[in-house]
């Protein structure tokens, strides 16, 4: 090991990208500000089709420290970061969504560009990681571009059927102090090489949607801690919805049942289970009242998945279940895991909402 990499681990900053033309240019902007000396920043573009990597050639190809990996095709965001960790040459990963900023201070120049100040966020996540060897995983704390007052999604526990009870719309000063969460969002958060290895990296058969919440979980049942880091900020433009067509229904449904399958213990796995097809079948029919045949089919579809593809997810569970190194009873005992559904039946209303207004 050098003695730069004493002073400061190396860090591998993983962004996924599909056709994000519109926000890479912020985002590695405010990323090379970063005050850190020894990082690297790793593109994983899914084939855009979008100019994306012709604007970072373009704009960014002076810079030793980026470099780009062109996917011949979508495999989308799980395996999009299984490709940027085994590239990567760091200590530790960051894994980064392209629709964010590193929260600065700046001005705007004569040329209507915004300078940004250096910030500290990269090094206050890797001081957290090097100070405590039990935390796998620590997520920054995310804030809204429409309102940096207020928070973005940071998922504090899931209910009984996964869904999770977020800081969404909280005042993001009431979180100053580091504290322990259930999962943390792939929009940014540090993982050491080795618990991303022992893990065994993101699901790819999730494709996209609850595969960190997956990852989160399997590192939980291997002993390790999620925490959040509110010293270290980044702005996420985001919202609360990215709309709701057939692909995003098909690759939830499908994945929060495989999420339950793989890591609950069986006394805790059949209720949950059996509550989940029962809720995701009323969805279907409430698709079916609102005239929306294409996503009640793909919700049928999600849920069948576990049928269609039982053998395989048992295989992926058996693993789990065998590195397992504490029980689901000390998740729940510390507030991690719930055993109601309010989170879910909240997360329904809301797209309910969503649902009708676009109709109207």
């Amino acid at each position: 090991m050098s003695k730069k990499d004493e002073i400061c681990p190396s860090v591998s900053i993983i962004i996924v990208n599909f056709n994000g033309k519109e926000v890479l240019r912020p985002c590695l902007t405010s990323l090379l500000a970063t005050n850190y000396s020894n990082f690297e920043i790793t593109i994983v573009d899914n084939a855009s089709t979008d100019g994306s990597v012709e604007l970072i050639e373009k704009l960014f190809g002076s810079y030793s420290c980026i470099k780009v990996i062109k996917n011949s095709e979508n495999f989308g965001h799980a395996e999009g970061c299984n490709v940027g960790a085994k590239a990567a040459k760091g200590k530790y990963l960051v894994f980064l969504d392209s629709d964010t900023e590193i929260k600065a201070g700046g001005c705007i120049n004569k040329n209507n560009e915004r300078l940004y100040i250096p910030q500290n966020w990269l090094s206050e996540l890797v001081k957290v990681m090097e100070g405590d060897k039990s935390i796998g995983i620590a997520q920054v704390k995310m804030v809204l571009a429409k309102d940096s007052r207020l928070l973005d999604y940071t998922c504090m526990a899931i209910d009984a059927l996964g869904t999770w009870h977020a800081t969404y719309g909280l005042k993001e000063d009431d979180f100053k102090h580091n504290f322990e969460i259930l999962a943390a969002s792939s929009g940014c958060c540090i993982v050491r090489r080795k618990v991303f290895e022992e893990v065994g990296g993101f699901d790819s058969d999730y494709f996209i949607y609850d595969d960190d919440t997956d990852f989160s979980l399997r590192t939980r049942l291997l002993g390790y801690k999620v925490i959040l880091v509110p010293s270290a900020v980044i702005v996420h433009r985001g919202g609360v919805l990215r709309g709701i067509n057939p692909g995003t229904v098909y690759h939830s449904a499908k994945n929060r049942v495989c999420t339950m399958l793989k890591n609950y213990e069986l006394r805790n796995l059949w209720w949950r289970f059996l509550v989940l097809c029962f809720l995701m079948s009323m969805v279907s029919v409430g698709f079916l009242f609102l005239k929306k045949f294409d996503e009640a089919k793909a919700t049928v579809k999600g849920l069948s998945n576990s049928i269609t593809s039982f053998r395989k997810i048992w295989t992926k569970r058996l693993l789990v279940q065998s590195k397992r190194r504490i029980r689901d009873a000390e998740l729940i005992s510390k507030g991690l895991i719930r055993n109601d559904v309010r989170s879910t039946l909240q997360d329904l209303r809301l797209k309910l909402k969503h649902m009708s207004i676009e109709q109207n």
